[in-house]
């Protein structure tokens, strides 16, 4: 038998020999063989063949190449003296010159554990997005280097700020946010009241560590060591050399510094950035990078003495959560928490106000003191503080609803007399601490404003939309009116603060109501599309009158449009072979967006189901609203899914598989994996996500199924990606092509013999028992085969040969000498069983003729071989 398996050939053949005796007589001998054969196949895999796998090349030392690596000294890492460093720093590693351990992997994670450096290695991303200029290092000068609101130097007017102590102020070097103004003069906007050293002091921050919830001693957040006191800071450490690599830069517009350090004690880098605005409002950023080997809860605590006045005014907040105020005689001081893009940059929270000097004569309750505040930090803040603090409104001019005063640091819940001593302001802030992997980094930010105060009335606005509820492609043109009075001014503008913080300019949408305390109606005020969610959605607007003193009204006019994309929601259409998808609007779609829900159609664009072929289709809806002029339309695409009994289905995904028959021979010498293939491939195995009809790729989970099963049926389960099973059934048929039974001897002539020709005249010795004469074949593989005869021993009798007699002759009467080569003598295709038989003057036939006129008598035996083979 013969037959084609799985891209190989391998051919079996069934051969039968049977005895042929001439004049009747027993045969002197039968011979019946049956023989199978297999090819043997020879596979050679090859290094890097695709279908054997891949080589892994590996260095000496075991650690793979599969990352490009920065080598401190410049030059091409070795692998006998370089230690992977994991750097938060897009896939790539710092190498240091320090021995390799045999077999060290490099980590290819952020979060695998890192080789600590002695250098600062800080954040992956700036999030200032200022242009540094490094090319000059000004550590050297902090304390006369400094940088302005303007970006120029000697402006008198102009906020500056030095990033190491003011001049003429005896503090030490690297204190951050110092701001004064260039000059001294008390005249600037800038100028603080008091005086120290003869140098104006405006705000200053000073900023500590949390580690796994302590505030290490050597790492408080005091501004400078005091006398009798336990605070020492990360300025202190710079100076003392335990922080190192102490690094200050410009950014281009020399608006701001960046200073970035390496924690030698600690493993931990710290970058500060502090820039000004063209408002003179400071943005601040500190981030801290974890360089040891395992991840450790990093937080950050930021203290401040807010110089504003006589420092004896109270803190009042700016809301839940936003940050607070300190209004004086003469200045004010806005400390937000979170920046003016709205970024809440590592979640600052946990803040409180106390004093900064304990009372008079005695060295507690001053917030600088690390056993008084570690209350508020170390678990947890113990009172209120100031997060959960709503604003104070405007109906209460003295601020007292939002007045977060000054508290006793011992007990948070009682506020402080009032006296100097008591109410020198100050303030600290925590970051809650995160879990950091190495080289991941925790950035924190705020912005600080300080100016002038003006005494005055705000002015008060009303303000409404001409629209509130519009498609995404109708915001061009939407306006602001309204009503606006100011009691001691005439002129100003409507500020308007956009969703995403950001303001109208103070030269846009200007009054003039031409009087005082007179009331005029506003319409040209435009909404700018561009400041709108670019998705729909809800956009919260914030109206507030500024005049031209600065003073703003407080609260604002909130208002809020709804921006709609017209579209819904698809509902997936599960149906049967056959079936068809719902017409039903309430079936095929939810949760509609659209201005006007009465009045819109839904109808078929376009639909490329075919519901006699399981699968994934879909079919485009036309959603339109009737109302608007002209008319609106979104389309929509419903997933249908045709499913039939050999699919499984669920809300998420499907699978589909069908039973299939094989034969042995279309699965020997497979491989495990080649078998799994086969197994996918003839059971037609795909799957889908319902929703999307992205694929979801099939594997066989388990099979019973071997290359070397027999006939019988198995049992296979295929899975999709997403998990979901369905089970087939395998049924195998054995390949038993093969003869069956054939006639073990054919006797030609009488039982008492013939008489021998004496002329050449061909003559057919009569086959006795022509019913036994048959090749039965038994085919269950249900395959194609051809069967052959031909001679494989002559008649011989004695000494005495005979050729030329046995001769085939088909249904056609073509005659075919069998001892010239084999003939074909039966054929068939998917029978289980046939029978080859001929009549009497068919099939093998033994002619004498005029070429054995020389016979001699005797009773003549030979052999005829069968051959079976599969065949097309």
């Amino acid at each position: 038998m013969k037959k084609y398996n799985s891209g190989k050939k391998r051919w079996a053949s069934t051969v039968l020999m049977t005895g042929i005796v001439l004049a009747g007589m027993v045969p002197t001998r039968t011979v019946v063989n049956a023989v199978e054969r297999e090819d043997s196949t020879v596979s050679t895999q090859m290094v890097n063949d695709p279908k054997t796998g891949f080589e892994k090349i590996t260095t000496d030392d075991g650690i793979q190449k599969e990352a490009s690596y920065i080598v401190n000294d410049k030059e091409t890492a070795k692998k006998e003296d370089k230690t992977v460093s994991d750097v938060k720093n897009e896939g790539t590693y710092e190498v240091k010159k320090e021995t390799t351990t045999k077999n060290k992997k490099a980590p290819t994670s952020k979060k695998e554990t890192a080789v600590p450096t002695d250098t600062y290695v800080g954040p992956a991303t700036d999030p200032s997005g200022a242009n540094w200029d490094e090319s000059k290092d000004y550590a050297a000068q902090s304390t006369t280097e400094y940088v302005s609101a303007s970006g120029k130097t000697g402006m008198a007017n102009d906020p500056v700020l030095y990033f190491g102590n003011s001049i003429g102020n005896n503090r030490q070097p690297f204190q951050p946010n110092s701001m004064t103004n260039n000059t001294g003069a008390r005249t600037t906007n800038w100028a603080y009241t008091g005086t120290t050293n003869g140098t104006n002091l405006n705000p200053k921050k000073s900023y500590g560590i949390i580690i796994d919830g302590a505030i290490p001693a050597d790492r408080g957040y005091g501004l400078v060591p005091q006398a009798g006191t336990d605070v020492a800071t990360i300025e202190s450490a710079v100076k003392n050399g335990q922080v190192t690599d102490y690094k200050l830069y410009k950014n281009v517009e020399k608006t701001g510094f960046k200073a970035t350090m390496y924690d030698t004690k600690y493993n931990l880098s710290y970058t500060f950035m502090e820039i000004y605005d063209t408002d003179g409002g400071l943005y601040s950023y500190f981030s801290i990078t974890n360089n040891a080997t395992t991840s450790r809860k990093i937080g950050a605590v930021e203290a401040v003495d807010t110089f504003v006045d006589a420092d004896t005014v109270p803190i009042m907040s700016l809301g839940a959560n936003a940050g607070f105020k300190l209004v004086g005689s003469n200045h004010t001081l806005k400390f937000k928490l979170d920046d003016p893009d709205g970024n809440r940059m590592g979640g600052w929270t946990n803040y409180t106000g106390g004093n900064i000097n304990a009372k008079s004569g005695v060295t507690t309750n001053q917030i600088y003191n690390l056993s008084d505040i570690g209350g508020y930090f170390l678990n947890g803040a113990l009172g209120t503080g100031m997060e959960a603090t709503p604003a104070n409104p405007a109906s209460d001019p003295k601020g007292d609803a939002g007045n977060i005063g000054i508290y006793d640091i011992h007990n948070p819940a009682v506020k402080l007399s009032g006296t100097v001593n008591d109410t020198n302001s100050g303030f600290i802030i925590k970051a809650n601490p995160k879990m950091l992997a190495p080289g991941e980094t925790l950035t924190n930010g705020a912005y600080l404003t300080y100016g002038v105060v003006q005494p005055g009335v705000a002015p008060v606005a009303t303000a409404a939309l001409s629209a509130t509820n519009v498609y995404d492609d109708q915001t061009t043109g939407l306006k602001i009116t309204g009503t606006v009075k100011d009691e001691d001014s005439a002129k100003g503008h409507i500020k308007i603060t956009y969703p995403d913080k950001s303001t109208s300019l103070e030269t846009d949408n200007t009054y003039n109501t031409m009087r005082v305390n007179t009331s005029v109606k506003y319409s040209d005020v435009l909404i700018d599309p561009s400041k709108l969610k670019k998705d729909a959605g809800v956009n919260e607007f914030k109206v507030a009158a500024v005049d031209d003193k600065k003073h703003e009204q407080d609260p604002p006019v909130k208002l809020t449009l709804n921006v709609i994309k017209l579209g819904a929601t698809p509902i997936t259409q599960n149906i049967k072979v056959g079936g068809t998808v719902s017409t039903d609007e309430k079936d095929l779609i939810k949760d509609i967006q659209i201005l006007n829900t009465t009045g819109h159609t839904l109808k078929v664009d376009k639909s490329n189901v075919d519901p006699s072929k399981v699968g994934h289709y879909i079919q485009d809806m036309l959603l339109t609203d009737t109302v608007v002029s002209p008319n609106k339309v979104a389309k929509i695409a419903i997933p249908v899914n045709v499913t039939d009994n050999d699919t499984v289905i669920d809300d998420t995904s499907a699978v589909y598989a069908h039973n299939f028959d094989v034969k042995t021979t279309d699965i020997a010498g497979l491989t495990d994996d080649e078998l799994k293939a086969k197994i996918l491939k003839d059971s037609g195995a795909k799957g889908w996500m319902v929703s999307t009809g992205a694929d979801s790729a099939v594997s066989v989970k388990s099979t019973e199924l071997t290359p070397t099963s027999g006939s019988g049926t198995y049992k296979a389960t295929i899975t999709n990606a997403a998990g979901k099973e369905i089970p087939i059934t395998i049924t195998v048929a054995g390949n038993d092509l093969k003869i069956v039974s054939a006639p073990k001897t054919m006797s030609y002539g009488a039982s008492k013999g013939v008489m021998l020709p004496y002329s050449s005249e061909n003559f057919n010795l009569q086959r006795q028992d022509n019913d036994t004469a048959k090749v039965s074949i038994s085919n269950t593989g249900q395959q194609g085969w051809k069967l052959t005869a031909k001679v494989s021993k002559d008649l011989t009798s004695g000494a005495n040969t005979l050729t030329g007699v046995l001769e085939y002759i088909d249904a056609n009467g073509v005659i075919k000498d069998l001892d010239s080569g084999s003939a074909i003598v039966g054929s068939g295709m998917t029978e289980k069983t046939k029978d080859v038989t001929w009549d009497a003057e068919r099939g093998i036939i033994a002619n004498l003729n005029g070429n054995n006129t020389s016979l001699k008598a005797g009773t003549y035996a030979g052999e005829v071989t069968w051959t079976l083979t599969s065949a097309p």
